[in-house]
Order: structure tokens, then C-alpha cells, then sequence
């Protein structure tokens, strides 16, 4: 029985497509350049003329048809012409260990010659001497006619055979883009917003979180229910940095001005029992915070406003949580991490400089950051937009824990 080895995707995260595992077939890039692409598939033909027995049949193909992106994909064709390879069954009657047997690529179509399946050897449905006789005809003297003319079919059998297990593999859809039906299938579990688009991969280099991220964080994503610990694995698995979530985080929510109560007000008020004193209300139950770290220098950075990680945090934040939620992010720099501050030296005020040494053993978790609130103001929000917005500063933080019952005058 021949095993096959477990299909590996081109890549789950699209910010990253390595081909450095020889034993997963590469993605087909529809931009590279025509002579990088030969280049590539003719390194791959010399690493399978000489080891072809380290390559299963379902193997070799599917590095075939990543390699091959302006050809049908194998079992497609409607003739052979049109197909890259010849595929036929070398005559023998020996129990093979190894799914192919030889590769030739000396003429017009390489050539690739396999053990099993097909008409001849020990399992086949043709008698035993048949076998003899084509072997003996190829080896004895040199008349391969016999076994060519079996070829003809050999060639149509194995690339449906081929095909047929490559349409129930999602992965191996994932080898040509334009052919990533699988895609569509997830996405549709998420929702129609995330279905898949020709320029996918290009829409996260400008910042925008892949498609693929999301696709593979469907699990998460398809719940009607998100709870913390759903967002902490997203984040946590993505970033690769440890996250953690405080719940019940309190604000001052800013009341509209036709809310707020007043003396001799011509608009009516609310009556006793719901009037409200002042122009914001202390709420605990609508903010969350998301701590990220004890982090290096370098991820600190990145997940500052502008950073490399700070938009795809914000989006994952609101793939996740909606807009039912306000959040904001406090960043824990490892304490041997904190850099000293010294003139000339490139530093955010208020971000990245820490006057002195720091006495408390543990990170420095001075910075909370609302991204929301920028956001807005990035969208032009205006005045609606800052009545809306709250206070997400440390200080403000502190200033609501230390007077839970006191508004701002």
C-alpha cells in the first residue's frame, strides 16, 4: 500500500511564504518574473532525477502544478499536448518500495515512470507473462513498444487518479491562487465581507490584515459568543507575544450637551431619580484593555501608532469585538529592555524615554495607548467625534480609580 504524505498549505499566514521545506509544494506567484519561474522548476527536475524515491506520485504532482502556472492543472487538460509531463508505468513484477520509479526529461516532454497503478506488476489486472513480455521487450531488446502503447492510458488514468484526490484536499488549492476555491468556502463561515479577492496578498503589505489570517482564525471568528479568551488566542498565535485582557475598565463617558441638566434650560430635563449632575458618567462595563507583554525594544515599537503592528492590532480588535466596545492597549517593555536616556539620542517623548534608573523590578508599563480615539480623528470625526470619544490616558485612568464617585468639574 502506498502511503501519501500529508499535503502541506503554501502558507496559513500570508505575511510569510517560504518554500524552504523541500517537502511543501510552493505557491504559485502570477507576478514572478517568467525566467525566475523556469528557474525554479528546473532546479526542481534535477532534484527529482536524482532521488525520484523520495518523492511520492501525489508529491511530485503537486510540485508539478505549482511549478506550472501556465499549464491546466493536472487531470484538466483536454488533450496531452497541453500537459507539461508523461506519466506512464514501468513493466515489473517486483513489490516496489517506492511509488516512482524513473524520470527522464532527454525529449520533447519529460517523462516520469511509476510502479503502481497501472496495468502491469503484481497487482495489475493484466496476466503476469504480459508483464514479463513487456519487460523483456523494453530491457532484452530495446523495444519499449508494448509498454509505450500501455502508456497511453497509464497517462489519462494517473492524472485523474491525481486529480480526483487533489479536489477533496483544500490545501492543495492553495497552490494556485486563481484556483483557491477553498477560500470561498471559509470565508463564507466568517462572512461575505472577507470573501477572497485576486489582490489579497497585496493588501497586506500596505498594512491590512490577509485574508488568510483571518481564514485561519475562522474558528474564533465564527462564534456568536466572543469572550476574552478567544481574543487572546488570536492575538497571542498572530503577534507572538504574550496578551493578556482586563475586563471592566473605567471612563468617563462624555454626555452630549442636549443631555446634560441645567438651570432655567428651555429644552426639558429629566425628572428626579435620572437627572445627571455634570457632563460625563463613570462607566465600568463597556471598556476592556489589552495588555501586551513583557515585550522586547523592537516589538514595543512596532505596536506604537504607526508601528508595523499597530494597524493589524486595531483590525483584529474590531474583527473580533465589534464596535459595542471601547479598548485601548498598555505596552509592558521588559524591564531590562528599558532604554537610557541620553542627549541625542532618538527617543518618544512620552513613549520610549524614561528619565533615571527605574527602581521597580518589573516591566515598564507606563504607556496606554487608544487606538480608537485615533482613528477617529484619522477619519475626521470632529466635534461629534470627541463628544464621543473617551479619555484613555494613564493619568484620566488613575484619576476615575482613585474617585469612583467624583466627576470631572
Amino acid at each position: 500500500m502506498t502511503t501519501h504524505p500529508k499535503p502541506e498549505p503554501a502558507a496559513t499566514d500570508v505575511r510569510a511564504d517560504s518554500n524552504a521545506d523541500e517537502g511543501a509544494a510552493p505557491r504559485a506567484d502570477l507576478n514572478a518574473a517568467p525566467h525566475a519561474d523556469a528557474a525554479r522548476r528546473d532546479a526542481w527536475w534535477r532534484r527529482l532525477r536524482a532521488a525520484p524515491h523520495g518523492y511520492d506520485l501525489f508529491h511530485a504532482l503537486r510540485w508539478l502544478d505549482a511549478l506550472s502556472p501556465e499549464h491546466a492543472p493536472s487531470g484538466y487538460a483536454s488533450r496531452p499536448r497541453d500537459e507539461p509531463v508523461r506519466f506512464g508505468q514501468a513493466p515489473s513484477l517486483a513489490f516496489a518500495a517506492a511509488m516512482l520509479a524513473d524520470v527522464r526529461d532527454d525529449g520533447p516532454h519529460p517523462r516520469v515512470a511509476i510502479h503502481g497503478f497501472g496495468l502491469f506488476g503484481p497487482n495489475g489486472p493484466l496476466p503476469s507473462h504480459l508483464t514479463e513480455y513487456a519487460y523483456e521487450r523494453a530491457t532484452q531488446h530495446d523495444d519499449p513498444t508494448f509498454a509505450a502503447f500501455a502508456d497511453l492510458f497509464h497517462h489519462r488514468l494517473i492524472l485523474l487518479f491525481y486529480r480526483a484526490w487533489a479536489d477533496a484536499q483544500p490545501t492543495v488549492s492553495l497552490d494556485r491562487p486563481a484556483r483557491a476555491r477553498f477560500d470561498r468556502y471559509v470565508a463564507s463561515l466568517i462572512g461575505p465581507r472577507d470573501a477572497p479577492s485576486p489582490d489579497a496578498d497585496a493588501s497586506d503589505s500596505a498594512g491590512a490584515l490577509a485574508p488568510h489570517a483571518k481564514y485561519h482564525q475562522a474558528g474564533h471568528l465564527v462564534r456568536h459568543t466572543r469572550n476574552p479568551e478567544g481574543l487572546v488566542q488570536i492575538l497571542r498565535r498572530y503577534f507572538g507575544v504574550r496578551v493578556r485582557i482586563v475586563e471592566h475598565v473605567p471612563q468617563w463617558v462624555m454626555l452630549e450637551r442636549a443631555q446634560r441638566c441645567a438651570i432655567r434650560a428651555t429644552r426639558p430635563t429629566q425628572p428626579l431619580g435620572s437627572a445627571v449632575l455634570g457632563y460625563a458618567v463613570r462607566d465600568a462595563q463597556s471598556r476592556l484593555r489589552i495588555v501586551l507583554g513583557p515585550l522586547t525594544l523592537d516589538e514595543y515599537r512596532q505596536f506604537l501608532p504607526g508601528g508595523a503592528h499597530a494597524r493589524r492590532l486595531a483590525q483584529w480588535v474590531r474583527e473580533y469585538v465589534g464596535i459595542e466596545f471601547d479598548w485601548d492597549v498598555q505596552l509592558e517593555l521588559a524591564h531590562d529592555e528599558v532604554p537610557a536616556l541620553a542627549l541625542g539620542g532618538r527617543h518618544g517623548l512620552g513613549r520610549t524615554a524614561w528619565l533615571g534608573e527605574r527602581l521597580d523590578p518589573g516591566p515598564a508599563h507606563d504607556l496606554v495607548l487608544g487606538y480608537d480615539a485615533r482613528a477617529l480623528h484619522a477619519r475626521g470625526g470632529g466635534a461629534s467625534a470627541d463628544a464621543a470619544r473617551v479619555r484613555s490616558t494613564a493619568a484620566d485612568q488613575a484619576a476615575a480609580a482613585d474617585a469612583p464617585d467624583r466627576q470631572p468639574a
